[in-house]
C-alpha cells in the first residue's frame, strides 16, 4: 500500500513537472525567446514520451476498445454523415452555378443517401419505427423547422438547393430519432454522445496532421493574427479556423466535466486530463473568441452544478491580481484581436456589415424568406461580393433571412425547450447520478453552441452532429421526466 501511495505521489509529481515545461512553451510562443523553445522541446518530448503518453494512450485506446464493442448499425451511419459533410474543395456562387453536382458533389449526395436508404428500409421493415419519433418533442420542432424549409422551396432564389439541403438535414433528424428510439437505456445514449466527441477528436487530429505535413496551408498568417503562430485551421478535410476552436471547445468542456463530474469508474481521470490539455491547446492555436468565451460560459456553468463555486471565485481573484500586477492582460488583449484594430473588432470582423445588410434583405420578406439555406447565401453574401464565403456567420440571421420568422420561432423554441429539460434533469430527482451527470455535459456544451450560434451557422449547417446529439439527449430527459422512461414514449 505504501509502494502505491509512493508511486502515485512520484507520478503526481512528474504529472506537475511536465505541465509546467508545457506552460513554458506556450509562454515562449508569446513571447520572443524563440531561441530557448528546441531546448525545451528536447525537454519535453521525452518527458512526455516516457512518463505520460504511454499511460495516456493506454487509457485512449481501452476507451476506443470498449466503445468499438458496443458498434451498432446507428454507429456507422452517424459516421457517414459526418463524412458526407466534410469539405475536400472550396467552392464559390460562380462554380456552384456553372458545375452544381461536381465529382465532391456527388459523393456527398451519394453518401447522404446511403443513410437515407437505409433509414427508409429499417422503417418499411419495421425494425426501427423512428417516424413517429421524428415529430414528437423536442426532435419534433426541429422537424418543424426543417419542413419550413422545404416549403420554401416554392419562393427560394436557389429552389433546388434549397430542396436538397433540406432534405439533407431532414435526414440527420431522421437519423437521430431512429438513435432514440433504439436505444434501450439512457446509459446506451451515452454511447451516441462519446461516438460523437470520438469523431470531433478525430477531425481535429486530422487538423494536427495536416499541420505537420502542410503547415504553409494549415497556419494561416494574415491580418487577423499577429501572433508568432497564427491561425490554425484544417487542411484535408478543410477547416476553419473558428471551425476547430468550436470543437476544441466542446471537447475541453466535456473532458472538464467528466473530471470535475467523474462517474464511478475514475480509471479514465488521466485520460480527460490529457484530452483537456489537447483541446485548450488547440483552442488556443485557434484563436476563436466565440468559442473561448463559449468555453467560459460552460466552466462557470460546471463550477456552479460541481459546487466549485469558491474554487472559480479564486481562480478569478488570482486572474485579476496577475492581470493587474503584469502585463499579461494587455498580452491577453492583444491576443484577442488578432491583429485587428479595436474598431474592427468591435464590427465583429465585419459581421455586422453583413448583418445590416441581411436585416434589411429580411425586411423585404419577413414572413416567408428567401428560401431555406439559399437566402444568406445567394442573396445577402451575393451583395456583399463574398462569393466563397458559405453562410452569414450567424444561425439566427441565417434562418430569418432564409426561412423568415417562422424558421427562427421553431429554432429558438428548440433551443430553449432543449436547455429547459436538461436544466430540469440535472435537478430532478428521477434521473441516476450518471444520468444527471450527461445532463450537466450536455447543457455545458449546449452553453457553447448556442453563444456560437450567434457567430456562426453552427446549428443549421450540415453535419450538426454536435448539436444533433445534445438535442437527442435533451429528448430523452425530456421523456424521462415525462414518462419516467424514455422508451414508454
Amino acid at each position: 500500500m505504501e509502494l502505491g501511495k509512493t508511486l502515485t505521489r512520484t507520478s503526481w509529481i512528474w504529472e506537475l513537472f511536465a505541465f509546467g515545461l508545457l506552460t513554458l512553451v506556450a509562454f515562449l510562443f508569446l513571447v520572443p525567446f524563440h531561441k530557448s523553445l528546441p531546448v525545451l522541446v528536447v525537454l519535453l518530448l521525452p518527458l512526455l514520451t516516457v512518463f505520460v503518453l504511454p499511460s495516456v494512450t493506454r487509457e485512449g485506446v481501452r476507451n476506443f476498445a470498449t466503445l468499438a464493442g458496443s458498434f451498432t448499425w446507428w454507429h456507422w451511419l452517424w459516421l457517414f454523415v459526418l463524412v458526407s459533410g466534410q469539405v475536400f474543395r472550396a467552392r464559390d456562387l460562380q462554380n456552384i452555378n456553372n458545375n452544381p453536382l461536381d465529382s465532391a458533389a456527388i459523393f456527398r449526395v451519394l453518401v447522404e443517401g446511403l443513410v437515407a436508404l437505409f433509414l427508409f428500409a429499417r422503417l418499411v421493415d419495421e425494425r426501427t419505427p423512428w417516424l413517429r419519433a421524428l415529430f414528437r418533442g423536442l426532435i419534433g420542432l426541429m422537424t418543424v423547422f426543417t419542413l419550413i424549409s422545404v416549403v420554401s422551396t416554392l419562393w427560394s432564389v436557389k429552389p433546388l438547393w434549397t430542396l436538397y439541403k433540406s432534405l439533407e438535414y431532414g435526414v440527420d433528424l431522421a437519423l437521430l430519432a431512429a438513435v432514440t428510439v433504439t436505444v434501450r437505456s439512457v446509459q446506451q445514449y451515452e454511447e451516441l454522445l462519446n461516438w460523437t466527441w470520438t469523431l470531433t477528436g478525430g477531425l481535429l487530429i486530422t487538423v494536427w496532421i495536416g499541420a505537420v505535413l502542410d503547415p504553409h496551408d494549415a497556419f494561416v498568417l494574415g491580418t487577423e493574427a499577429t501572433l508568432p503562430i497564427p491561425q490554425l485551421t484544417g487542411v484535408i478535410p478543410a477547416q476553419a479556423s473558428n471551425a476547430v476552436g468550436e470543437f476544441s471547445a466542446i471537447l475541453a468542456v466535456v473532458s472538464l466535466c467528466r473530471i470535475l463530474l467523474p462517474a464511478e469508474n475514475k480509471l479514465n481521470r488521466r485520460w480527460y486530463q490529457a484530452l483537456l490539455v489537447f483541446s485548450l491547446v488547440t483552442l488556443f492555436f485557434a484563436q476563436t473568441r466565440t468559442a473561448i468565451a463559449g468555453f467560459l460560459l460552460a466552466t462557470v456553468l460546471l463550477l456552479f452544478f460541481s459546487r466549485r463555486i469558491i474554487m472559480g471565485i479564486s481562480l478569478a481573484s488570482a486572474g485579476a491580481v496577475v492581470a493587474a500586477f503584469t502585463d499579461s492582460a494587455q498580452m491577453i488583449w492583444t491576443y484577442l484581436l488578432r491583429g485587428q484594430s479595436v474598431e474592427e473588432a468591435h464590427g465583429l470582423s465585419s459581421r455586422l456589415e453583413w448583418w445590416r445588410l441581411a436585416w434589411h434583405v429580411f425586411l423585404k420578406r419577413p414572413l416567408i424568406g428567401w428560401g431555406g439555406f439559399a437566402g444568406g447565401r445567394f442573396v445577402v453574401l451575393a451583395q456583399l461580393n463574398r462569393p466563397g464565403t458559405p453562410d452569414l456567420h450567424s444561425s439566427i440571421i441565417e434562418t430569418l433571412v432564409d426561412t423568415g420568422v417562422f424558421g427562427v420561432l421553431f429554432l429558438v423554441l428548440t433551443l430553449c425547450g432543449a436547455g429547459w429539460f436538461l436544466f430540469r434533469g440535472v435537478r430532478s430527482p428521477m434521473l441516476t447520478d450518471s444520468e444527471a451527470r450527461l445532463a450537466v455535459e450536455s447543457l455545458a456544451v449546449l452553453v457553447v453552441l448556442s453563444f456560437r450560434c450567434i457567430f456562426s451557422a453552427t446549428l443549421i449547417s450540415h453535419p450538426a452532429l454536435t448539436y444533433l446529439a445534445v438535442l437527442g439527449y435533451a429528448e430523452v430527459v425530456r421523456r424521462q421526466l415525462k414518462y419516467g422512461n424514455f422508451r414508454a414514449a
